[in-house]
């Protein structure tokens, strides 16, 4: 049987090269060669479905590990944030303990300085005989009540204040009353005594240290006056006054250039600052603004946690004619903000004014949240926000400058509004804040009215504090 079974290989074995060309033909080759093929072929489908799913696998792995490094990194970027928020919060402790003792100090020696006038005062008069009073004559009742009487007219022919300001914008100088009767006010009243000694110039250093500019400003300011007093005759203060005055105009003229809405379609500004500030209603007033220079607003509702934020900014709406881009209470900021920048591409719109939540400037959160609204603007379109203004409360002082510090550092602030001017005597924090940060003041408000948040002159302003 063995036999019989190998027989054909012994016999293919033992025939010559013709043998083996005769018993294979041309015919018979093809066909395996075509099944050879066959086979390559489902081998290659094999290997490659294995391939891909390795790869598929390695994919997963890989994205897995990303996601791995993604949490990683955001919890390290929150732990860094968390850090320099806490260094922060402890060097301005640092900084306020020693303005406080600062002020103390020049307190302190204001008191003392007082006290000696008043007792040298009290040794002169009791050293000096009081002379002998003079005979008055006859006509002074009729001139003092002339002088009454003049008065009197004078103030009845002046008008209420109210009805000073009813259906005008109030004048920058009504509007920094109150902000000149202050530090402005002292200034000018020491300058106006004569010649400026060394007491003149503890007691202006007291002025200017208690004032609301400022720490940093004011011993650039002294330092500038002592300056000045060394290079020229103390008897004319005059000039004192006069490049006191020059240095704050030069500190408020920081080099910017101004907000032009035509350097991009849509114009994005980023309103940010904490609540309580005026945002929405600075918000609405720039609306009626650009509205009535024939600009199509439309405004992002983007404060999303504050209850009424949404409502309050459709009423001003409403008055200037613009479109609100809002969503539901409490959804994210970047989303509502990104349809409104989508809004306004789609309507040929020129200006978009984004409304950003407000909480205390000191959580780590609220600065986060704002670094990712900046970012989902720029995705919206390139380049935005173009501008980002910053609201400070006038009426805060020098809180006004920590606020400044925390939002300057997160977003790079181009801009700044300083609201509540007509309200308080703490304006003077606007120069303390554009020369610690070279921050352009865009707008100052000083009224209630739309004309009231009026763009800022530097050259006006300061005339108008020292008038």
């Amino acid at each position: 049987m063995i036999r019989l079974a190998l027989h054909p290989l012994i016999s293919l074995a033992a025939a010559s090269e013709e043998d083996l060309e005769s018993t294979f033909s041309s015919a018979d080759i093809l066909p395996l060669a075509i099944f050879g093929l066959v086979v390559l072929f489902f081998v290659w489908l094999v290997v490659a479905a294995i391939r891909k799913k390795l790869s598929t696998s390695k994919g997963r792995l890989g994205d897995f590990k990303e996601d791995e490094k993604e949490a990683a990194r955001s919890a390290r970027l929150w732990a860094e944030a968390k850090r320099k928020a806490d260094e922060e919060e402890d060097e301005e402790e640092e900084e306020s303990e020693e303005q406080v003792d600062i002020q103390a100090e020049l307190l302190e020696k204001a008191q003392a300085r007082r006290e000696a006038k008043k007792a040298a005062e009290a040794i002169a008069h009791e050293a000096t005989p009081e002379p002998a009073p003079a005979a008055k004559p006859d006509t002074t009742p009729t001139l003092a009540i002339e002088r009454a009487s003049t008065s009197a007219e004078a103030v009845a022919d002046r008008p209420s204040s109210a009805e000073a300001t009813e259906g005008r914008p109030t004048s920058l100088e009504d509007g920094l009353a109150r902000t000149r009767s202050g530090f402005v006010a002292r200034l000018s009243n020491m300058f106006g005594r004569g010649e400026i000694g060394e007491d003149e110039i503890e007691e202006i250093e007291e002025i200017l240290f208690t004032a609301d500019i400022g720490v940093r400003t004011s011993q650039k300011l002294m330092d500038i006056l002592q300056e000045e007093a060394s290079r020229q005759d103390r008897k004319d203060p005059t000039k004192s006054l006069q490049t006191i005055k020059e240095s704050i105009e030069e500190m408020l003229s920081v080099k910017a250039a101004p907000i032009d809405t035509s350097a991009a379609k849509p114009f994005v500004i980023l309103v940010v600052g904490v609540n309580g500030t005026g945002k929405t209603t600075t918000i609405g007033k720039l609306a009626m603004r650009f509205g009535r220079e024939g600009k199509k607003v439309i405004l992002a509702a983007g404060d999303t946690f504050r209850a009424a934020a949404k409502e309050q900014l459709q009423v001003w709406a409403k008055r200037a004619d613009a479109q609100v881009i809002s969503g539901q209470d409490g959804a994210d900021p970047g989303a509502v903000i990104f349809d409104a920048i989508n809004a306004a591409k789609s309507q040929g719109a020129d200006v978009v004014i984004a409304d950003t939540a407000g909480r205390l400037h000191t959580k780590v959160n609220l600065i986060e949240e704002l670094r990712k609204v900046h970012r989902v603007c720029d995705k919206a379109l390139a380049g935005a926000p173009h501008e980002v203004l910053l609201v400070l409360d006038a009426t805060t002082g020098q809180n006004a400058i920590n606020q400044a510090k925390q939002f300057h550092k997160a977003l790079t602030v181009t801009g700044i509004t300083l609201t509540k001017l007509d309200g308080t005597a703490k304006g003077g924090i606007i120069i303390g804040v554009c020369d610690t940060f070279g921050i352009p003041v865009r707008y100052i408000g000083i009224g209630e009215q739309v004309e009231d948040l009026r763009p800022f002159d530097p050259s006006a302003f300061v005339k108008a504090l020292f008038s």
